[in-house]
């Protein structure tokens, strides 16, 4: 599974129906998929989307027919020369992926992590960079 963020532009969102037309275009595909989140922002509606990794081009070439603006999401890394272990990043992260160690050291754990990428902007010292 890989997770992708969609952007929906408040343009093509008019109604609910305008969701389920694109919920639609993702399960013409015959796959399980799972929203892992759902929030406004300024540009539109975000969906943050776990899809199966064999089908994301087909999925993402779909969406976009449907002005839907699609990005694959990464994972992070943590640059531990800027790191001050503020602990910023830790309670955006959904999956406890980022967490304080026994020292109170900043630890990353990649088997936990989504991708969400959450945490990147939480860090005042720009210490956690997208790989």
């Amino acid at each position: 599974m890989t997770i992708i963020n969609c952007t929906l532009p408040f343009g093509i969102v008019k109604d609910i129906g305008d969701y389920s037309k694109i919920i639609n275009e993702i399960l013409q595909f015959d796959i399980t998929f799972n929203i892992l989140k759902f929030s406004t922002v300024s540009t539109g509606v975000n969906i943050l989307l776990d899809v199966p990794e064999d089908k994301i081009k087909r999925i993402a070439e779909s969406l976009r027919k449907n002005n839907v603006i699609v990005n694959k999401k990464g994972r992070i890394i943590i640059n531990d020369d800027k790191c001050i272990d503020c602990g910023a990043c830790i309670s955006l992260c959904p999956t406890e992926a980022l967490f304080l160690n026994e020292y109170a050291r900043l630890e990353f754990s990649y088997d936990k992590c989504i991708g969400c990428l959450l945490c990147l902007d939480s860090c005042p010292r720009h210490a956690i960079e997208e790989m």
